[in-house]
């Protein structure tokens, strides 16, 4: 899967799925320049690293819990209940199970939505050139009919 990559306003909480660094930038400097946010004076850039459901490992649990819920209802003649496993039959379980648990996260959505963010870059949010060729604060007021040229 290629790389993504996501923005933040403030460092923190980032937003996007973009396939490039680049891509990202455009976006996050589109958004610092909103009038109705504070603009920042820099915008971060990140990889996101989707998030580990956490599918996979479970068989020598599952095994275990199957061993004393046995010994629970029999007693000493279970307890050699699945004690004698070879690593083989465990990894085929441990992959039954994952499939199993992502083919169920799928099914009903439960699929991490969050993600980590790493590689993160800062960037410098540029002023906006004004009409008279000098940077400007697009949100400043000027009264109606002044000239943003008078001083």
């Amino acid at each position: 899967m290629p790389a993504r990559y996501a923005y933040s306003l403030n460092g923190e909480n980032y937003t996007g799925t973009f396939a490039t660094r680049e891509q990202a930038l455009d976006a996050a400097l589109a958004d610092a320049r909103d009038p109705l946010k504070l603009e920042p004076q820099s915008v971060f850039i990140a990889r996101r690293v989707e998030a580990d459901p956490h599918a996979a490992g479970h068989a020598r649990t599952v095994l275990r819990e199957m061993a004393w819920q046995a010994h629970d209802e029999v007693g000493a003649p279970a307890a050699n209940y699945l004690q004698q496993l070879r690593q083989e039959q465990i990894n085929e379980l441990d992959g039954a199970i994952e499939t199993v648990l992502y083919d169920w996260l799928r099914k009903h959505e439960l699929l991490p939505t969050f993600f980590k963010a790493e590689g993160i870059s800062e960037h410098p949010v540029p002023p906006l050139p004004s009409m008279n060729g000098k940077a400007s604060d697009s949100r400043e007021v000027h009264q109606v009919g002044e000239s943003l040229d008078n001083p």
